[in-house]
């Protein structure tokens, strides 16, 4: 009596719930350009995955394969490419290794970000009830992955997606927005710091152009990015409104932050500021520059959300520093000139807003990002106030002296008043 039962609920999961594995095969180690790249301090892995689906569909979810083999794992990213080409490719990938790829894949295949995970995140997820994020028919996924210096043998990470077909389509289909500043970005960080305060802008002109009409997206989860240097990351909406308030950021535990419904909303009288903090103090004779490495720094976030918005994958921000000669290494460090430095850059009110779809145009240089140059007035950046006081060596040696002397006085007072309540007088002769 069970057994057509159970015959009847497998075939109703293979009909509904399919899944497929995205790795990093195992042949990329042998790629001799690898070889020769592997003494840098992390690299970038790259796999194009062609989906063999006839008709679109949606996922339920996805988690990360291997995720024993995850320690050494920097991030990782999947990107949806933006051309229905046939593109093959495996290798190093990157900005710093466009070479090695073929520009339609650098072009095309490093824009949409669709699942992103980094060091210390959660290895399942699940998109909400009545959601799934959309796959259209015979889609190619980048499989990005940044590993540190050391890498496994056993480094088959991957991604295992769960998904539904058409005729399960979901109520409502999601969007991933990417915050944050360019990965090699002006971002600037001088040494013996303890705080360095880096904001980054959504702007309400990019949020009012993609949601017209009073057109409103809810917002179910978070994920902030960034290295070993930052200390906390807050996302705020309009009028300091904090969505997210990570203090303290651990580099090492980046799990994605889950809303619990109502969810927070944003439209098009809205503006989103992220803001990352980061602490210098143990850096001495370098500045920290924004970069791919480990060692550079990062300030970005990625906002899972429905309903989706088409064409609007990035809404970020780039500094423009009116003195951009002060920003570099090739000069000697003090912590007064640090201080100056961040006073500059903590002051800065330019910026280029970056917002829309990174997507190379006919094969041309030109995407159709909508690009703006904004100045923001002071009274709109919170203050922040520090206080610094430098004490040399000379410093250290009047307060060792006055410790010293305090005590010698301490002790010979005491040793005089022991005489005195014994019968003795203050002084030791008498007329």
């Amino acid at each position: 009596m069970f057994l057509p039962i159970h015959l009847i609920s497998i075939s109703f999961l293979f009909k509904y719930v399919l899944s497929e594995d995205i790795l990093l095969p195992s042949f990329i180690m042998n790629n001799q350009s690898f070889s020769t790249s592997s003494s840098s301090s992390s690299f970038y892995l790259c796999h194009l995955h062609q989906l063999k689906n006839s008709k679109d569909f949606f996922l339920q979810g996805y988690n990360i394969i291997n995720g024993e083999n995850t320690g050494n794992v920097h991030h990782l990213l999947l990107y949806e490419c933006s051309i229905k080409d046939n593109l093959i490719y495996s290798g190093l990938c990157g900005m710093y290794n466009a070479h090695f790829m073929p520009s339609s894949v650098y072009h095309h295949c490093q824009t949409r970000i669709i699942i992103a995970w980094a060091q210390g995140g959660q290895l399942n997820y699940n998109y909400p009830t009545d959601t799934g994020l959309k796959m259209n028919t015979y889609t190619q996924l980048l499989l990005e992955v940044h590993f540190e210096s050391s890498i496994p043998y056993n480094h088959s990470i991957g991604i295992h997606l769960r998904f539904y077909p058409l005729d399960k389509k979901p109520k409502y289909e999601i969007g991933i927005l990417t915050l944050g500043t360019l990965v090699h970005s002006s971002l600037f960080l001088p040494p013996r710091l303890n705080t360095i305060r880096f904001p980054t802008y959504c702007f309400n002109d990019c949020l009012k152009y993609f949601l017209k009409n009073q057109f409103v997206i809810n917002i179910f989860s978070i994920l902030v990015h960034a290295h070993r240097r930052a200390t906390r990351i807050i996302l705020e909406n309009n009028n300091f409104n904090r969505l997210i308030d990570q203090n303290p950021f651990k580099y090492h535990q980046q799990e994605n932050i889950y809303f619990k419904k109502p969810y927070p909303q944003i439209n098009s009288t809205n503006e989103l500021t992220l803001i990352c903090y980061y602490s210098t103090r143990y850096d001495y004779s370098q500045a920290i520059y924004g970069g791919y490495n480990s060692n550079d720094e990062m300030c970005q976030a990625f906002l899972y959300y429905y309903p989706k918005i088409e064409s609007f994958p990035l809404c970020l921000s780039l500094p423009v520093y009116k003195n951009k000669h002060l920003l570099n290494n090739k000069q000697k460090w003090t912590n007064k000139l640090s201080l100056s430095i961040k006073y500059e850059l903590e002051s800065n009110i330019n910026h280029l807003s970056l917002c829309g779809d990174n997507i190379y145009i006919n094969n041309s240089n030109q995407t159709i990002f909508h690009k703006k140059f904004y100045q923001r007035s002071m009274q709109n950046i919170p203050q922040y106030s520090y206080t610094y006081v430098h004490f040399s060596s000379f410093f250290y040696v009047i307060i060792i002296f006055l410790l010293i002397s305090t005590i010698y006085c301490y002790l010979l007072a005491k040793k005089h008043l022991h005489s005195f309540s014994n019968g003795g007088t203050l002084s030791s002769s008498t007329n």
